[in-house]
């Protein structure tokens, strides 16, 4: 019987760690479909982005050119039929925050995991907030790979995760546009 796969990318987690590492790729463009085949060497893969809804404010000329990015991604993501779940981004102190992400993900992964909707979930995110699920998810008897990126590995996911893969730059740039100059 063929194993259901589950592709679970924190999309700001994914963002901040390709940009510290190649700040030239443009991730509203990325082949997010690409990268996650390449992970699980399975083209039936369900592949979900979860990230913090941007709305613009009046006069916020930031959150008017993030706003118009993030668009951009869903129409990319949207075009390679990646699943888009939303949580939503706070602004205080002149900082935006995201909130309810990590949650989404927790809850997709527990919930898939005890109705038996996947075998192996790739969770390309760093975040040990997730480690409770990652738990449950194994209880349940399923195979939870940590996806890390060099240079900043989860050490506690790697520990509690069934497997781990550690993505590379090269790697990250076969799916990548690059910005000209």
């Amino acid at each position: 019987m063929k194993k259901k796969i589950l592709v679970q990318f924190d999309g700001s987690n994914f963002y901040k760690k390709v940009k510290r590492i190649l700040p030239q790729v443009h991730l509203t463009n990325f082949d997010y479909v690409g990268l996650a085949h390449s992970l699980t060497k399975d083209k039936s893969a369900q592949v979900i982005y979860y990230v913090g809804e941007i709305r613009k404010y009046p006069g916020n000329k930031k959150s008017q050119s993030l706003y118009a990015n993030q668009q951009k991604l869903f129409t990319n993501l949207r075009n390679q039929n990646i699943e888009i779940k939303l949580g939503y981004l706070l602004f205080s102190d002149g900082k935006f925050n995201e909130k309810g992400v990590d949650v989404q993900i927790a809850v997709d992964q527990v919930r898939g995991a005890i109705k038996n909707e996947y075998d192996k979930c790739f969770l390309i995110s760093s975040d040990t907030d997730l480690l409770p699920a990652i738990k449950t998810a194994r209880d349940e008897k399923k195979e939870v790979i940590y996806v890390g990126f060099e240079n900043f590995i989860s050490r506690a996911l790697q520990k509690n995760c069934s497997s781990y893969l550690i993505l590379k730059k090269d790697q990250i740039l076969k799916f990548a546009k690059v910005k000209r100059s």
